[in-house]
Parts: structure tokens; sequence; C-alpha cells
């Protein structure tokens, strides 16, 4: 392979790695931060819920940045 080949490939697998960890980190928070509320309120999983939900919707927001982003940079 040559040297743009050998870029290339660290590039995408730089924006793969980028991508999951954008999109588990703020549901694993969710997770934790949810069950932290929860035995505080001493309430079954409701905030669990809301957080991991919430983690979700920001994972898959940071994911559309991210590739927009990338997108726009190949042009």
């Amino acid at each position: 392979m040559n040297r743009k080949s050998d870029k290339n490939v660290i590039q995408y697998l730089s924006l793969i790695t980028q991508i999951g960890l954008s999109v588990i980190t703020p549901i694993i928070l969710g997770v934790y931060l949810g069950g932290f509320v929860d035995r505080i309120f001493h309430t079954e999983m409701v905030f669990t819920l809301v957080f991991i939900i919430l983690g979700a919707g920001t994972g898959f927001l940071n994911l559309f940045k991210l590739t927009g982003k990338h997108k726009n940079n190949g042009k």
C-alpha cells in the first residue's frame, strides 16, 4: 500500500473510533447518573430510563455532527 492509502485507512479508523465513543459515552453516563438519582429519590428505574433516552439522543446528535463535519471536509 502507498502512503496516501495508509493515511486514509488511519483516518477512517480514527473516525470509526471517535463515532463509537461519541455514541456510547453519553449512554453510559446516563445509566450511571440515572442510577445515582434513582438511589437518592428511592425510585425504581424512572430516572435511569430518562437519562438513557437523553444519552441516546445526545449520542446520535454527536454522530450526525461528526459525520456531517467529515462529509464537509471530504469535498
